[in-house]
């Protein structure tokens, strides 16, 4: 058997073929694919370009993949899920289906989907599942409600080094330390944003957030206030759906997206000194795409084994 996972983002596509027994035949990385940054067509082209060098990698015809599943960032609505469904039938594929990016990292992060899971990427999307029920909370934007987010969090320090700098907040050793690793003013980085420039403020977004942690270790005050405010965020997410949903402890919650994953030890220690002991705290090393196989496997009514999600896993590192 031959499964297709497709992880849809809007700065990059993972793309996975594995068999029944765990084993994986192709992991490869694109860029992004998400429609409503790059458009219908390109969309459509950059799947269908990582589709088939995947299947060339593995030497396999589009007729070999039993069953397909993508999780697409922006699937979010009525008419979203149209225009997704309109590019996916495109390529030709025999069984497929899709969802949320969100859906395929809570099971990527739990195997059996029965957890929490909080993702902060690019942006940030919430899922949970009792077992009976799944739910899902935000994953928009700022605008509408959004606190996670590595763009959002970039620019709660970007602000504080600003204000610190006009005497309107309190001061931060963090304006010394990104000014001395940008060799400039944070004001002369501010026509990359008014230009629309995302790589290069993607750039400037991950020195920000390490800027952050470092300060932090340093026992800045504005610093340990962010961080403060990403938890307590963490801890309203939780709370809202330990009242949506019913939940026996110790209850997993995932930690998914690039913010998460490379998250200095001090964050995860004040989540967890936040929540308390009903929680168990995990952070994959592997990408979401493994849940998009996960429920490929489903289309065709097959599941993997333990052993078999332990072999998957192990080709990242992790251990079940």
């Amino acid at each position: 058997m031959r499964l297709l996972g497709v992880d849809v983002g809007g700065t990059k596509t993972h793309i996975l073929i594995v068999d029944e027994l765990g084993n994986v035949i192709v992991f490869e990385e694109g860029p992004g694919a998400n429609y409503q940054g790059v458009g219908v067509e390109k969309a459509y082209q950059t799947l269908k370009r990582l589709i088939e060098k995947a299947l060339k990698s593995a030497s396999l015809s589009l007729d070999e993949l039993d069953a397909a599943f993508f999780g697409v960032a922006g699937a979010d609505f009525e008419y979203e899920n149209r225009v997704v469904q309109s590019i996916l039938e495109r390529l030709g594929l025999k069984r497929y289906a899709f969802d949320n990016d969100g859906r395929i990292a809570l099971r990527s992060g739990t195997f059996d989907d029965v957890g929490i899971m909080i993702s902060c990427g690019t942006g940030g999307i919430n899922y949970a599942c009792d077992g009976k029920r799944m739910e899902r909370i935000g994953g928009f934007s700022s605008f509408f409600g959004e606190r996670l987010g590595s763009y959002i969090i970039a620019g709660k320090v970007a602000s504080a080094i600003l204000r610190a700098k006009d005497g309107r907040s309190e001061n931060t050793v963090m304006v010394e330390m990104f000014e001395s690793q940008i060799a400039s003013k944070i004001e002369d980085i501010m026509h990359y944003e008014y230009e629309g420039d995302y790589e290069k403020m993607r750039d400037y977004a991950v020195l920000l957030i390490r800027t952050l942690y470092s300060a932090a270790r340093d026992h800045d005050f504005v610093a340990l206030k962010i961080l403060c405010e990403i938890v307590d965020e963490v801890v309203r997410i939780v709370e809202a759906f330990r009242k949506k949903l019913n939940f026996t402890p110790p209850i997993k919650l995932v930690l998914e997206g690039s913010f998460f994953k490379n998250a200095d030890p001090i964050l995860l220690n004040m989540i967890c000194s936040a929540l308390g002991r009903d929680y168990r705290l995990i952070v994959p090393k592997h990408p979401p795409v493994v849940g998009a196989v996960l429920l490929a496997s489903e289309l065709v009514g097959c599941s993997f084994s333990d052993r078999a999600i332990e072999k998957l896993i192990g080709f990242w590192g992790d251990q079940t």
